[in-house]
Parts: C-alpha cells; sequence; structure tokens
C-alpha cells in the first residue's frame, strides 16, 4: 500500500518497507558513497543535521563506520525536518527511495544501504527526545563542532566523548558487537522499569505526558 508524506512541495508517496535487523552488515564503501553524496545535496540547501549513535561511534572510535554496524544513523532537530522533506524530490533524484517515515524517523536507501534520520523535538526540560524513545541533552544535540569523518566536514556534539559514554556506557572505547544506545539510555532504563513495577503509575504518566505535549502545540 502507498503511503504520502506531505511537504510545502507537493505530495509525495512511497511503498514502506521496514528493515529487519540483525539481517545485513554495511558495505562500507556504498555507505560512504551515500553518506557523502547525500552530505552534498544537504550543504547546497543548508539544511542541518549530524551523526548520531553506531555513526559517530565508528567516527570517534574508528574514524570509520563500524564494520558489524547496519546502517548510517543521523540525528536532525524536529524544527529542521520540513526542510528536510522538502528536498525528498532531489534525494530521490539522486537514486535513493524512502522506506518509512512516521514523524519520529525517515529512512532512505539506495544500492542496499539505507540511512536514518532521527527527529529530535524540545521537551518541556533541558532534554529533546526522539518519540522512538531516546531522550538525549538539549546541549548534545544543539552545540556542535565540524569533525573530519570519511575527509567531508561533519557535525558532531562539541561534548561527544561524553555522549557517548551516556549512550554506550563507561565502555564505549571497547568495540562489542549489536549493543544498542538504547540499552544504556537511562530514560529508557527507567521508563521500562516503572511499566514493568508500577503499571497503573506507567499509565498515568503516559496520560499526563500526552496532555502536557499537546497544551504545548497549542
Amino acid at each position: 500500500m502507498l503511503k504520502e508524506i506531505i511537504t510545502k512541495k507537493g505530495v509525495i508517496t512511497y511503498t514502506e518497507a521496514t528493515p529487519i535487523s540483525g539481517t545485513k552488515r554495511l558495505n562500507l564503501e556504498v555507505a560512504k558513497q551515500n553518506l557523502l553524496e547525500l552530505k552534498a545535496l544537504l550543504d547546497k540547501h543548508k539544511i542541518k543535521f549530524g551523526l548520531i549513535y553506531g555513526t559517530l561511534l565508528g567516527a570517534i572510535r574508528e574514524g570509520n563506520f563500524i564494520k558489524h554496524d547496519e546502517d548510517i544513523d543521523l540525528s536532525m532537530l524536529d524544527e529542521h525536518k520540513e526542510d528536510l522533506l522538502d528536498v525528498l524530490p532531489e534525494i530521490i533524484d539522486i537514486g535513493f527511495r524512502i522506506i518509512r517515515y512516521n514523524d519520529k524517523l525517515l529512512s532512505i536507501e539506495r544500492n542496499d544501504e539505507y540511512i536514518d534520520f532521527y527527529f529530535f523535538r524540545k521537551t518541556h526540560s533541558s532534554y529533546r527526545k526522539c518519540d522512538l524513545g531516546l531522550k538525549a541533552k538539549s546541549t548534545y544535540l544543539e552545540n556542535t563542532k565540524s569533525y573530519k569523518f570519511l575527509g567531508e566536514d561533519f557535525q558532531i556534539p562539541v561534548e561527544a566523548e561524553k555522549f557517548l559514554k551516556e549512550l554506550y556506557g563507561k565502555d564505549w572505547k571497547i568495540p562489542v558487537r549489536d549493543v544498542a544506545a538504547l540499552d544504556f539510555n537511562t530514560y529508557i532504563i527507567f521508563r521500562e522499569t516503572i511499566r514493568e513495577k508500577l503499571p497503573f503509575l506507567f499509565l498515568v504518566l503516559s496520560k499526563l505526558k500526552s496532555f502536557l505535549r499537546k497544551t504545548s502545540l497549542n
């Protein structure tokens, strides 16, 4: 079934094809070409984004993609999301196809390698949240610096190593296969503990959070 993305420049239709975790590893050369050509297009339109998760970890720790990673992870402030959606026709023109979009995440694919954009919105606290679950201090995502990766300058957090420690634990410099940043995120650990141990409180807090979000949008 065709899905739609509404942009300022019209409606884009696509067929959803959600990647299945654990079924592939990055082709490093294809991934590099995909990321650099996408970056050139986004830079042309002055669209801001940064490296995050496994891509940030690989850039800092190994100076390359992590060989056992599955995809490329990019972060974007929610207020820049519409700018990205508006250039989707050009992204499609250079050979990418959209494989999923749900306001929290955009995934595109070319030559069997895909790129995820995670959108982080402001909250009522000093954190930004991607509605897939991860919460990160606003300063990590808003205060960035240029970092040479694959021969080009990419944006990473000014306090990148501190951020990686929060994402992957104190041993983040030691390579471990198939360990997700979500496993170490204190917000998610707390949320899942409340869900399991105090389900009634979890329901109340979920409803309160939904109410506060709706209020902030009005």
